[in-house]
């Protein structure tokens, strides 16, 4: 009863730490969601919302797909006048911005000025290309180019020469970002991810709350996570190092040459011996 009257008291939707959501695709965005509601009393706002209520949106874009400017590997997601307006609906309907955006600097230098967190994850990325091979099952791809492609085996390999290695390159600048609260995917996931306990998790958690300056329990925390996990519409396994059920040789030495070096700079290998 005493855990409840402080979260009405202090965790509410006057809660006052500005922070976002801007995460890579596939690195447990739809846990953190509800967990991030729950901790902060505020609600997700979701880019799709502000693309679908701006009238004159062509006034900020310069592509002729305006959803493809919200999850471009290659440009900020909007520009800063279009980031204020965004900013100010977020803070009218006191809620929390949820985008995939890649790394830039001008993104950084907003959120900066603004003294906002991101709540950023790092996944290995085989891992995520697995889930995302996965995800694109249950979804219209509108990619003609993978489409066409029968088997998933060869999907796979697609995805390891024409995606991967811009995705990584392209979002890897928030893991060393001033702004960034920094998670371990792996321990985020757990016992459930078969690399990690649950205690694990609740240092991710506590890392949370302590970016958030909220003061909870560590059972609150865990019903919290408890509560949400793998109940994301498009949540697969979470287990760690699933790829290894899904790569054969062909897509080792694909993913070496195309991201070997980075597996080894982001820590996920000390060589190309996997």
């Amino acid at each position: 009863m005493i855990q409840w009257i402080f979260l009405l008291l202090f965790v509410s939707p006057l809660f006052g730490a500005n922070f976002v959501l801007f995460t890579e695709p596939k690195t447990g965005t739809h846990l953190l969601i509800p967990i991030l509601e729950t901790l902060t009393g505020k609600k997700v706002y979701w880019a799709k919302e502000f693309v679908a209520q701006t009238a004159d949106l062509d006034h900020f874009l310069d592509l002729e797909n305006s959803q493809e400017c919200v999850f471009s590997l290659r440009k900020v997601p909007w520009d800063w006048k279009q980031m204020e307006e965004v900013w100010k609906t977020t803070e009218k309907e006191s809620a929390f911005l949820h985008l995939h955006p890649p790394y830039s600097p001008i993104l950084e230098k907003y959120l900066m000025e603004k003294k906002c967190i991101n709540f950023f994850v790092k996944r290995d990325p085989r891992d995520q290309i697995v889930s995302l091979l996965n995800h694109y099952k249950y979804i219209h791809l509108n990619e003609k180019a993978l489409e066409n492609i029968s088997s998933d085996d060869d999907r796979l390999l697609f995805l390891i020469q024409n995606k991967l290695r811009d995705e990584i390159i392209s979002f890897k600048g928030w893991l060393k970002s001033p702004v960034c609260s920094v998670l371990d995917f792996q321990k985020l996931m757990g016992s459930h991810g078969g690399a990690a306990t649950d205690q694990d998790a609740l240092i991710e958690l506590r890392k949370i709350a302590r970016a958030l300056s909220i003061e909870v329990s560590d059972c609150y925390l865990l019903n919290i996570y408890k509560q949400h996990f793998g109940k994301g519409w498009n949540f697969f396994r979470g287990k760690v190092g699933s790829w290894k059920e899904y790569f054969k040789e062909h897509h080792k030495v694909a993913a070496k040459e195309e991201i070997g070096d980075l597996l080894i700079d982001l820590g996920f290998e000390t060589d190309n011996q996997w």
